[in-house]
């Protein structure tokens, strides 16, 4: 008999059996997946290897896909064709300025809009506003010279002042005894050609100077425009070229590192030390009383880019012309000051701008400038140079890709003798000794 709990009593009951379950969590194993082996029926998956087929699966469609990716950048060239020099000169204003423009996003703590904006907002405060300035005074003095000319000629005055200094100049040039037959030289004819001809030719640039002004901001607009983005995204674009360049990435590097060296060497050791001269001789001319200072400043800026001559080809015959004058003591401060402060920017401050390039015939650099300004214009003026340093980095690199001399073959090392262990023993041992 079995007592429940409830105090009832159960007489055939049995205490019920108490069991215990041990509740046993087991990780079950994943069981590894079984590789899909291909089909032995299936078409292999063309691999994009250099060497392979590529992704085309026809002759025809590799043609087809060359002849269409032809066509797309030829109508691509036909749209950019109109702005590719002020392209070119946003590219050379990029490399130049680029420490400015990292400097100032250092400044804003990495914010590239806002630097990207700055920057040029201060080129165009410190280049642009006074290159327009210059320009409206320049095209103003060429008129006015123009004009002093014309007046000149058709009055006669100014034949008359010149006959009197060449009759001066004859005197002089007899009381020398040289042996020059002035007589059978046609001076008269042959200085007003010459001065029919420059006025002619001032009057046609100077007027289409100002005609176009207004073509010429514009360009200055899509430049900073154009400048503006590649302070964003230049840098991608530079190593998106460079990954479709199938040249070595070595190469790559060294093509474009003479190029941007080029480009910064040009524009500052050439284009600055210019303009400084430009701006110089303007100031020596305004200081000794030579007329249209500004407009003969402005033309020695492409004058000094000539090598040996350089400024001296506008200044020698600007302190001839106060001698001729009677001016004898302008003509000595303008020859001074011109030796001085104009000869120190070529002697000093070129080869600054031109350290650390690679040294490069006076000659090439010449000819590269005036045939870069006959084919291109002004701009070749730094493309003409820029190509002669793409030309000279081409060169290199196949002297030495193709041209590089065969190493000669190492002979094989020499077998080293196997040494006997029982000599190392006895070469470790002392020398039995004579003395007993």
């Amino acid at each position: 008999m079995f007592r429940g709990a409830s105090g009832c009593h159960w007489p055939d009951a049995q205490p019920a059996k108490i069991r215990y379950f041990r509740l046993e969590v087991t990780s079950k194993k994943k069981k590894p997946k079984s590789e899909i082996k291909p089909s032995p029926t299936a078409a292999p998956t063309p691999e994009l290897t250099p060497s392979g087929p590529g992704p085309f699966p026809t002759q025809f469609a590799r043609i087809f896909f060359g002849a269409l990716t032809l066509l797309i950048l030829y109508y691509s060239y036909l749209i950019v064709k109109p702005y590719l020099i002020e392209i070119f000169l946003s590219l050379v204003l990029f490399f130049t300025t680029k420490p400015i423009y990292l400097g100032i996003n250092r400044l804003f703590r990495g914010w590239r809009v806002l630097s990207s904006a700055f920057t040029c907002l201060l080129l165009t405060i410190l280049i642009i506003l006074p290159l327009l300035t210059l320009t409206g005074i320049v095209a103003g003095q060429a008129l006015e010279l123009y004009s002093t000319v014309s007046k000149g000629l058709q009055s006669g005055y100014l034949w008359q002042q010149i006959s009197d200094k060449l009759d001066f100049f004859k005197a002089y040039l007899e009381h020398l005894n040289l042996p020059i037959h002035l007589e059978q030289v046609k001076v008269e004819e042959l200085v007003q050609t010459a001065l029919a001809k420059a006025s002619s030719f001032i009057y046609t640039n100077s007027v289409g100077l100002v005609k176009g002004f207004t073509s010429f901001f514009f360009s200055l607009t899509i430049i900073i425009f154009v400048t503006f983005f590649l302070f964003l995204d230049g840098d991608v674009f530079i190593e998106e070229i460079k990954k479709l360049s199938p040249l070595d990435a070595a190469h790559n590097e060294e093509i474009f590192g003479d190029v941007e060296a080029t480009i910064k060497a040009t524009l500052k050791g050439t284009v600055i030390v210019a303009f400084m001269q430009g701006f110089l001789g303007g100031v020596g001319f305004w200081l000794f009383g030579v007329p249209q200072a500004a407009f003969w400043g402005t033309i020695i800026v492409p004058a000094s880019v000539i090598p040996v001559v350089g400024a001296a080809l506008i200044w020698i015959p600007a302190a001839l012309y106060l001698f001729l004058l009677g001016h004898h003591g302008l003509a000595l401060g303008l020859t001074l000051w011109s030796v001085i402060i104009i000869g120190s920017v070529d002697n000093l401050v070129k080869p600054y701008f031109f350290r650390g390039t690679r040294p490069t015939p006076t000659i090439l650099v010449l000819f590269s400038i005036m045939g870069g300004i006959g084919y291109f214009g002004a701009v070749g003026f730094i493309l003409g140079p820029l190509i002669l340093s793409f030309l000279l980095s081409l060169l290199r690199i196949y002297q030495m890709t193709f041209l590089k001399p065969p190493r000669p073959a190492s002979a094989p090392p020499a077998p080293q003798a196997q040494k006997n262990p029982s000599d190392a023993g006895s070469a470790e041992k002392p020398p039995p000794s004579s003395t007993p």
